[in-house]
């Protein structure tokens, strides 16, 4: 899922800017395929309802919710969508009311497509939290979250699991405010602190004094406690040598190095390229990183085929004879009927190829060194 995660932070920056200002092109654009992404099937009315409506009773109406989200015929959690550029803050009273009428839901959402709220009921029961437990901003250089991502899949979901965390983090986001408090502390504090040290008068001038020396003792007390924690800490060859925890081997089959070579050849002197194998497909890039990528096939599969990250529609304009759609990552997955159809993409590997390179043009500093992490394709899987 990480994969789709960082594919989908791509298609937020690149698309944002064109649907600011409108509601229906964000959820289609942006919020849409995140949902799709978990695992939920937006066009099936047992599992999602879009313009969802309850009964609040006799002389009370209520603006429906954007979409509400079913399992087993009860609605789990609530989605309520508004347009990118609309600030968040004051849009969560109508999904609180959604929430406290629905005691199964334990999960309610409110996003812009860009910004993510993410809100349950810690407080009280049925009561939704005025804080989110989790806030997302998509565009920022924040990780995702990606553990609560995991939980919040379709195949993974589980109200007390998703409360559970929600409390936890809870508190933690409290310890963390306590723990920041301590790096700032106060008079009073300084005072303990300092009893057993300090022969002066504790006066306003000697406190003063004190202050910074504290919060700097603490700050460094913090880190060497935690160095001593890690080296401490069993090493993770001595962990991993205990049990049969040895990664699965990667096997390079005859049909991807034929289907290598045929892309190499397709592509011409003039294009250079390189691969590299993993568990579940074989990568094709530019040779000078291997994040950079252009292709990947599928060749374990019943039925082969390739990914490529150009659009649909042009995919289909290039390679009308074979069977194309579109891939969980938003690029176009060409099916085909036998090896032998990878000479039918000439044209839509050499775009490929060429677009990669005008996004990443050649020069001596783009070389990765061995040593040199990938980390800037977010089509890698995050170890």
């Amino acid at each position: 899922m990480s994969e789709a995660i960082g594919a989908y932070v791509k298609r937020v920056r690149e698309l944002a800017d064109h649907v600011r200002g409108n509601e229906q092109a964000t959820k289609q654009s942006l919020i849409g395929p995140l949902l799709t992404i978990l695992g939920y099937d937006l066009t099936d009315p047992r599992e999602c309802v879009p313009e969802y409506r309850t009964d609040f009773g006799p002389g009370r109406s209520v603006k429906p919710i954007d979409w509400a989200f079913f399992q087993g015929g009860r609605p789990i959690f609530f989605v309520e969508a508004k347009e990118v550029g609309k600030k968040l803050p004051g849009y969560d009273e109508q999904l609180g009311d959604y929430f406290a009428k629905s005691t199964d839901v334990k999960l309610g959402i409110l996003t812009n497509g860009v910004q993510w709220r993410f809100f349950t009921d810690v407080a009280h029961a049925n009561v939704m939290d005025k804080e989110p437990f989790i806030k997302w901003d998509v565009l920022s250089d924040d990780e995702p979250p990606f553990d609560f991502l995991t939980l919040l899949q379709k195949s993974q979901y589980n109200p007390q699991l998703i409360r559970t965390f929600a409390e936890r983090k809870h508190a933690q986001n409290l310890l963390v405010g306590e723990l920041s408090r301590l790096l700032e502390p106060s008079f009073e504090f300084v005072k303990i602190a300092i009893t057993n040290i300090e022969t002066r008068m504790l006066t306003k001038t000697v406190l003063e004094f004190w202050k910074p020396v504290v919060a700097n003792a603490l700050e460094e007390w913090v880190k060497q406690r935690m160095l001593s924690m890690v080296l401490s800490s069993p090493s993770l060859s001595d962990a991993t040598s205990t049990g049969n925890n040895a990664p699965p081997k990667i096997e390079t089959t005859k049909e991807e190095l034929e289907g290598f070579a045929t892309i190499q050849r397709l592509l011409g002197d003039d294009r250079p390229i390189a691969y590299e194998d993993t568990l579940s497909y074989f990568k094709i890039h530019l040779p000078e990183r291997r994040t950079w990528v252009m292709c990947r096939l599928y060749f374990d599969r019943k039925r082969p085929c390739v990914w490529v990250p150009i659009s649909l529609e042009q995919t289909q304009q290039l390679v009308p004879s074979l069977q194309s759609m579109v891939s969980q990552l938003g690029w176009s997955c060409v099916n085909l009927d036998s090896y032998a159809d990878l000479e039918l993409l000439g044209e839509l590997l050499r775009l490929a190829w060429d677009q990669q390179r005008q996004l990443h043009p050649a020069t001596s500093s783009s070389v990765s060194s061995p040593s040199e992490p990938d980390i800037l394709d977010p089509l890698l899987p995050v170890s």
